[in-house]
Formats: C-alpha cells, structure tokens, sequence
C-alpha cells in the first residue's frame, strides 16, 4: 500500500513537472508547515519556470530532491565548485537546506491565491521568522494558528481545491 502511495505522489510530481516545462506555469496546493506564516497548508500557489540565475534573495521557490517537492525561500546564491547554487530555507525551520542546484530548481512561487483573490509573496520580515520558529517549536501554537487560518478562510472564500496538496 506504501508503495501505492509513493508511486501515486510520484506520478503527480512527474506532472507537475512536465506542465510547468511545457506551459511555463503551475498552480499547486501547498502541503506542510515548514512555510508559515507565508504560506498555509491549502494555499494555492502559482509557480512559474524560472531559471537559478534569475533567482533573487527572498523569492520563494519550488524544487524537487529525493522525489519530493519542497517551497522553501532562497537566502542566497553561493557557488559550489564550478556551478552556481541557492542557499534556502522554510520561513519556520531552524536550518538552512543543502545547496540547490539549477537540476532541482523547479520555479519561483509568484502569487498566493486564486483570482483577484492572488497576492504577491510576502518578505521575510523579522517578525514574521519569530512567529515562523515559535510555530515550528510549539505544536499547540501551530494547531491554533492553523485553525485560526483556517477559520478566516471559510469566512471569506470558497474552497478553492479539494483532494491532496503538494508534497
């Protein structure tokens, strides 16, 4: 059944990958914590192809490793022996990720929401990385986050997508 599951996700990644190839952008449902406050599991995210050098400090940008996709924010480019690499990390993880190569680099996340619903990607401020951490740290804290997000979104929109979310 485990197998099911991981082929199911891989074949969703497969297409994902292959529509944001071919059409330059990609819509996704955001899976995961390791981004809030900026983004909340359910989130629609727009993705669109970008190349690693036209990638800029605080974008936020969807890669692929191990089979998985990952929306982490870029700190910096740094090179790795000859090639160039992207220094990332989630807006509420306490470590940086290893360096990304252009190979992993999928996108670049350019609006949240649907519509006229869409808004831009937040910075990373100071406060919003304190209230990112304190959410990785305290489970309690995230659930009620969670809740209170969620809450706020039934109030002022429809569902937007239903079934699983990015992984």
């Amino acid at each position: 059944m485990l197998e099911d599951h991981e082929t199911r996700d891989q074949s969703r990644n497969n297409l994902a990958v292959e529509v944001l190839q071919k059409t330059g952008t990609l819509r996704l449902s955001a899976f995961g914590y390791s981004m809030l406050p900026t983004l909340y599991p359910g989130d629609i995210l727009t993705i669109m192809r970008e190349t690693l050098g036209a990638i800029q400090p605080g974008d936020v940008v969807l890669f692929a490793r191990d089979g998985r996709f990952f929306i982490h924010r870029n700190l910096r480019s740094v090179q790795r022996g000859s090639e160039t690499a992207l220094v990332t990390r989630g807006d509420s993880m306490p470590h940086r990720d290893e360096a990304i190569v252009a190979s992993e680099l999928l996108g670049k996340v350019i609006a949240i929401g649907e519509g006229g619903k869409a808004r831009p990607v937040p910075p990373c401020t100071v406060w919003r990385r304190t209230v990112g951490l304190v959410l990785a740290y305290s489970a309690r804290l995230r659930s009620l986050a969670l809740r209170w997000h969620k809450s706020g979104a039934k109030a002022s929109a429809p569902e937007l997508v239903s079934g699983e979310g990015l992984r």
